[in-house]
């Protein structure tokens, strides 16, 4: 490649710092000058604090940003057009010749202006909106969206086996399986069994869960498709004061839940953490971790609770059972919106307390090393 300038894009600046800083360091490794557009005004799952370190950090790996304001949803196509505009003076102005895209929107806009400049487009789908037991209306809308932006498409990366499967009826070049964006599965492993102790005890006592309460955890952004409302009214139907359930994250459904908090009289039993930095103490601190995301496409929220030990209850339909395996560490629910059934199976779990089995064999492909070696092998064979 000529300039061998590549240009990362995703929906928010949270996309790329927790999912793709990594791949950023692989293309600088390979020789690339890498450049970032995202939204940063709005930065998704992390703070506009965070979101400022992290300019700093970019700054200092000598990666240039631009804050490029995609909205949430579809957005308009007066703002698409000109959100496409501004992509297109991006890659004149700093000869970009790849891009590699995140997030629906985004990569929407992104591949009309890779495909109008005429450079390569990889995109990596963090779950396509279309699933095996997923809603009809949402394969109607959203699978020919896909299938005609396939065309425009160089590479396909796809991060669960469901997703492989239809993405090979897509008119896409090349496509790839990756086990997720990485994560620590070898350090949470073997993490010692003194230590695991002492941070759950401190945790805990910080959290003023006593040493009888059965602590549930779920970790992801405040929002519909996280399906943390079921959760609450399953334990709303429990009517077990020592149920207690936390929730780390930010997002628009804030108000709701928290309205939902009220009129089920759960204050004492449910908190909401906000942003958090300490989410591997506070996995270790539960006695649950509750996954039961309406549709997703891998889930770190999932996967790191399961590769600490915390025994899990997923969503079926989802790429959760790529990694939770019933009855060994996890438990996968068919309808995520089954007040009932997430109750009954909450209970299940309360009265066995079955023992995780992590299964280091099948999580290590999760590892980020793992992923990282595929990543690099994706870039050496499409950029070069």
């Amino acid at each position: 490649m000529g300039s061998n300038n590549i240009l990362m894009v995703a929906n928010t600046a949270s996309m790329i710092k927790l999912f793709n800083i990594r791949n950023i360091k692989i293309l600088q490794s390979l020789g690339y000058k890498v450049y970032v557009a995202a939204n940063f005004s709005q930065p998704g799952t992390i703070s506009s604090e965070e979101a400022n370190k992290f300019k700093e950090e970019l700054q200092k790996l000598n990666v240039k940003y631009f804050n490029v304001l995609f909205p949430r949803g579809i957005g308009n196509p007066i703002k698409n057009y000109q959100l496409k505009k501004q992509l297109c003076h991006i890659i004149k102005e700093y000869k970009i010749e790849a891009v590699h895209t995140h997030a629906p929107l985004s990569s929407i806009i992104t591949r009309r202006a890779a495909h109008k400049m005429g450079i390569k487009c990889i995109y990596t789908s963090h779950g396509f909106q279309f699933f095996h037991g997923g809603r009809l209306k949402d394969w109607l809308l959203f699978y020919p969206i896909e299938w005609f932006y396939a065309h425009w498409t160089d590479a396909l990366i796809v991060i669960n086996s469901d997703d492989y499967k239809v993405a090979k009826h897509l008119p896409v070049k090349n496509i790839y399986h990756i086990p997720g964006i990485g994560a620590d599965i070898k350090e949470s492993i073997n993490l010692p069994t003194k230590e695991r102790e002492l941070i759950r005890n401190d945790k805990r006592a910080e959290l003023r869960i006593a040493e009888d309460d059965f602590l549930i955890l779920s970790v992801g952004e405040l929002t519909k498709r996280k399906n943390h409302s079921t959760v609450i009214k399953a334990i709303a139907k429990l009517n077990n004061p020592k149920i207690k359930y936390i929730i780390a994250g930010i997002g628009p459904e804030k108000h709701n839940l928290l309205n939902m908090i009220k009129s089920l009289k759960l204050d004492k039993q449910v908190q909401l953490l906000g942003f958090r930095k300490d989410i591997r103490d506070l996995y270790l601190a539960a006695d649950l971790n509750a996954f039961i995301s309406r549709r997703e496409g891998l889930g770190m929220g999932g996967l790191d609770g399961v590769a600490l030990g915390l025994y899990t209850i997923g969503t079926a339909n989802t790429g959760i059972k790529d990694y939770v395996s019933e009855p060994s560490n996890g438990i996968l629910i068919e309808d995520p919106l089954d007040t009932d059934e997430v109750s009954n199976v909450i209970k299940q779990i309360i009265k066995n307390r079955p023992i995780t089995n992590t299964g280091e064999g099948s999580l290590m492909k999760f590892d980020k090393s793992n992923v990282d070696r595929l990543m690099e092998e994706i870039y050496i064979r499409e950029l070069r």
